[in-house]
């Protein structure tokens, strides 16, 4: 009895860790361009000397001090793409995520999920996928994840800043 305790209770802790991977398995994918900001960047960006009077400004020092990570992961090649946009909702599904919105356009679809942060205001992950491969010309997909202490109406701040793609999602899905 001890060792099927043992063995489920092992089996549970160990299913985050594997959903974890997800991401970093996503980037070994072949045709994958992937791009990872460390909290090490977020922090060395927060110390930068900036003029603190513009609120603006003020805003994104506080947002990029709540940072942990924020990885982006884009492709153009089919297989990829399907690969891509399979393991980010495998990851969506087994971590809990919720789905704040999702937009189809074209051969577009357009999806944000979020956890739960540390008020009704804040998230703890944000995930968004671009899913273009239903385009036969041009079948690309672009997988965000961003983690830390996310206030949802600075984050198409800090995306504008770094410049990912997606921009536009990112800033029409988080307008106030």
């Amino acid at each position: 009895m001890k060792k099927i305790i043992l063995t489920l209770v092992l089996a549970v802790m160990a299913t985050p860790l594997f959903a974890q991977d997800a991401f970093e398995k996503m980037g070994n994918l072949k045709n994958i361009s992937e791009t990872v900001v460390t909290k090490d960047a977020f922090e060395l960006l927060a110390e930068i000397d900036m003029d603190i009077d513009d609120d603006g400004i003020k805003a994104g020092k506080g947002l990029l001090d709540s940072l942990k990570d924020a990885r982006f992961y884009s492709t153009s090649n089919a297989d990829s793409a399907k690969k891509m946009i399979a393991m980010a909702n495998s990851y969506i599904s087994s971590n809990g995520l919720v789905k704040l919105m999702s937009v189809k356009e074209d051969d577009q679809l357009f999806s944000f999920h979020v956890k739960k942060g540390s008020n009704s205001k804040k998230v703890k992950v944000l995930v968004m996928v671009i899913d273009e491969t239903m385009n036969a010309g041009n079948p690309e997909a672009l997988v965000m994840k961003i983690t830390g202490d996310i206030d949802l109406a600075q984050i198409s701040k800090i995306t504008k800043m770094i410049n990912v793609p997606g921009q536009k999602q990112i800033e029409d899905a988080t307008k106030e």
